[in-house]
């Protein structure tokens, strides 16, 4: 595992990060605390707990208390619903239940949905502050690619951002993450793994290209066949597709980790290991064409 700093905190933390949420089987204390266990014999040391299992957040507090505050570093993220508000004191006892369950002392950094930050109301804005300058909390963050979190950056409130980044990141996604780097903010990187990737092109399906004979024997009709497309994610020899859209998102330097969310303990080391390696010679420029040609087949549609 890799690690680098989370800003100016001080603090180091791996470079892949893991996203604890309601999931299925996941549903005693002693479920999380054992995928807890397998994230940090593989070197993982920065989590971050979604508000609203008790669960979840006993069996962590278990396997935190095996080692050191000070080498783990804990997010809690507050999720809200279009309909309510989010007052000081509902941040208030969400903080304290999540201290007091999972015994950490203190929160390193307190995050908030898209929609928990719309939902603020003036006292909760202001609230926020206070238990950053009381020690409570030491950071507030944002996590979402939403107009509400665009308002964000550059706010006195905030002080990290956690937005999507994948190999299909479109040009407002790449424009927010300079932004926020341009504002000091620390960036966390989200769903790595874009869902619905074509094999090729605009969703063609590959078709068997016809054999053309040459004085060096039996070539492909049209050699190039496939540049400019997702299936050299397919068909990168060791690497899995996850493995790849992993790995490319860790080589943006802007971040100081980049989040999955998985509950096997055997995913959690396959991905662990995806930190120490280096993508394979081309993959890169094929990642870069591929993006470039999904965006002129879009613009041809």
């Amino acid at each position: 595992m890799r690690y680098r700093p989370f800003g100016a905190t001080g603090k180091a933390v791996s470079a892949i990060s893991l996203l604890l949420r309601e999931a299925p089987n996941m549903n005693s204390p002693g479920a999380w605390r054992a995928l807890v266990f397998a994230a940090m014999e593989n070197g993982i040391n920065s989590f971050e707990l979604s508000a609203g299992s008790d669960v979840m957040a006993l069996g962590v507090g278990e396997a935190l208390s095996a080692v050191e505050r000070r080498l783990i570093f804990l997010g809690w993220r507050l999720r809200g619903t279009p309909a309510g508000t989010i007052t000081a004191r509902d941040v208030a006892e969400s903080v304290r239940g999540a201290l007091q369950k999972t015994r950490a002392g203190y929160i390193d950094v307190l995050m908030m949905d898209e929609a928990a930050v719309e939902a603020l109301t003036p006292d909760a804005r202001a609230y926020l502050a206070d238990l950053r300058s009381g020690g409570v909390c030491l950071q507030i963050g944002v996590a979402g690619d939403g107009t509400a979190v665009d308002a964000c950056i550059g706010s006195e409130i905030f002080d990290v951002l956690t937005t999507p980044f994948s190999l299909v990141s479109d040009w407002q996604a790449r424009r927010r993450i300079r932004d926020a780097s341009a504002a000091n903010m620390t960036l966390v990187a989200c769903d790595p793994f874009p869902a619905g990737l074509p094999a090729s092109g605009a969703g063609r399906p590959e078709v068997e290209r016809p054999l053309r004979r040459g004085l060096l024997g039996a070539r492909r009709a049209e050699p190039l066949a496939g540049m400019g497309t997702y299936a050299f994610l397919q068909d990168t020899s060791g690497w899995t597709s996850e493995e790849i859209c992993l790995a490319y998102a860790l080589t943006e330097p802007a971040f100081s980790a980049v989040q999955v969310e998985v509950w096997r303990a055997d995913a959690v080391e396959r991905l662990s290991a995806v930190s120490d390696k280096d993508l394979p010679t081309g993959v890169a420029a094929q990642i870069e064409m591929a993006r470039f040609g999904q965006i002129a087949t879009q613009r041809r549609a």
